[in-house]
């Protein structure tokens, strides 16, 4: 949800034409089935290669990482999958191509800046190389981060 937010306040602020919402793609909440489970996996995915940007993941990652693998009901299956993301290499263009919308493409952003520190190098180049590679316009972007920095001020 605050990535559809953080659109439509880029959308009031920016000159933009107002997109078709269908061809924006629907939130993570209103997706049902296997539309679900696959957005969830994506965003799973990006929490890892945030988490791994800086060559290890701290504790504040492992916690939101378990957070989320509860959240889609792990088993041996999901526990496999969640392995081989932690062995594969970090690539912000592939995360990209996953992504089947402007909303998904908004959700990944989002998860993955939630699971950076801003003050790594390392971690802020992943998101400036994730936010290239979803084409997000920087205003975008920033706009993005702003909704996760007031999220965790709430």
């Amino acid at each position: 949800m605050l990535a559809w937010k953080a659109y439509q306040n880029y959308q009031a602020q920016s000159s933009s034409p107002v997109t078709d919402s269908a061809r924006e793609g629907q939130p993570l909440e209103q997706l049902q089935g296997s539309e679900q489970e696959q957005r969830g996996l994506e965003i799973l995915q990006a929490m890892i290669m945030a988490a791994r940007a800086d060559g290890h993941v701290d504790a504040n990652e492992r916690a939101l990482l378990t957070q989320e693998i509860e959240k889609l009901g792990p088993d041996d299956e999901l526990h496999a999958w969640i392995q081989q993301q932690f062995d594969a290499p970090l690539d912000a263009n592939g995360l990209a191509r996953s992504a089947d919308s402007p909303q998904a493409s908004r959700e990944i952003y989002i998860v993955s800046a939630v699971m950076i520190d801003d003050q790594n190098p390392m971690e802020r180049a992943w998101l400036d190389q994730l936010a290239n590679a979803l084409n997000l316009e920087p205003a975008l972007a920033r706009e993005l981060e702003q909704q996760v920095q007031v999220a965790a001020g709430a």
